[in-house]
This record gives structure tokens, C-alpha cells and sequence, in this order.
């Protein structure tokens, strides 16, 4: 009997470190999914937080380690919830404003130049957004998407040259030009 209460124990150890190891890791399928809702799978993070807060060790398996190591996992769901909605409210907005998902703007990239050609899609995603914008104002654009990838890419490689350690690299929309463009931002 003790013996089946300590292997009971033990799994429920288990489970809780492997829904600890799940909360680190949703952070980063939910930044993803915002980034690239088309490609990405929705990160299901409403379930992991219920299945988290609903969680309970059954009497005869507890033990006050077994209860730290919930409250503890339960208290950082909680305060993970909260970022996540942030985050994902800051993804609806900046749609709405006719941006990609980021902080208060889209960081186009810091990557490589080989990274930079890896985002087509990333690209065409900026593209449509642009698109969007323009049929919000009730104009047509006139540039293709090969004329957009290449002035954005002709763009970057400017800026990336002159980019100092406290500036990234960002998409925003320019009303008089009526067109994305990236820009320098100061970080933070």
C-alpha cells in the first residue's frame, strides 16, 4: 500500500514538472501563432491554463512538497495568463492598425541577410497588410508584391548598416507615402 502511494506520488511529480516544462513552452507557440496565424497551429493555451487551475492532488497522494510544487505552477499559470492575453490583445490592436504582430511596432528583422530572404511570407504578410491600409483609405496601391519585397529588402540592408546596439528595425506605415517602410526605433 505505502509503496503504490509513493509510485502515485512520483506521478504526480511527474505531471506537474511536465505541465511546468508546457507553460515555458506555450509562451513561445503563442508568440509564434501571433506572428503567423496562417502557418502556425493555434496554441491551444486556454485548455493548458483551465486543466492547470483545475488541477487537484487527490488526499491520499498529498504531501506539502507535492502541494508547493502545485500552488507554485498554479500561481505561474496565473500570472502567465495575464501576459498572454497582453500579448495577445497587443496582436489584435496591431492587426487592426494595419501592423504586424510586435511591441509597439513590428520588428521586421534582426537576422541575417540569408534570414532576411528565408521570410517571403513574412514579407508577403506585410504586404497584404499594406494592401489593407490602402483599401482603408479608399486608394488602390500601384506596387506589385516583387516591387514591395525588394524596396523592403533594399530598405533593410540600409538600415541594418547604420543600426546601433540600443535601435531595431521596424515595419510601420507611412500615411503620406502610403506605404510600409521600416524604419530605426530606439528598443525598449
Amino acid at each position: 500500500m505505502a509503496e503504490d502511494t509513493e509510485q502515485h506520488q512520483k506521478s504526480i511529480e511527474n505531471e506537474l514538472k511536465r505541465l511546468d516544462r508546457e507553460v515555458d513552452a506555450m509562451d513561445a507557440k503563442l508568440r509564434a501563432y501571433l506572428a503567423d496565424r496562417q502557418n502556425k497551429p493555434h496554441p491551444r493555451h486556454h485548455e493548458l491554463i483551465e486543466k492547470i487551475q483545475r488541477y487537484r492532488i487527490p488526499p491520499a497522494a498529498s504531501t506539502k512538497p507535492l502541494e508547493t510544487m502545485l500552488d507554485n505552477l498554479q500561481w505561474k499559470v496565473f500570472y502567465n495568463k495575464k501576459a498572454w492575453q497582453q500579448l495577445w490583445e497587443n496582436a489584435e490592436a496591431a492587426y487592426r492598425q494595419g501592423r504586424a504582430f510586435g511591441s509597439t511596432a513590428a520588428p521586421a528583422s534582426h537576422a541575417s541577410e540569408k534570414e532576411a530572404s528565408d521570410k517571403h511570407s513574412s514579407l508577403y504578410s506585410y504586404w497584404q497588410l499594406q494592401q489593407k491600409k490602402l483599401d482603408e483609405m479608399g486608394t488602390r496601391g500601384t506596387e506589385s508584391e516583387a516591387d514591395f519585397e525588394n524596396r523592403i529588402k533594399q530598405r533593410y540592408k540600409e538600415l541594418s548598416g547604420n543600426k546601433g546596439d540600443d535601435q531595431e528595425i521596424v515595419m510601420t506605415f507611412d500615411k503620406d507615402k502610403k506605404q510600409c517602410t521600416l524604419e530605426l526605433k530606439r528598443k525598449g
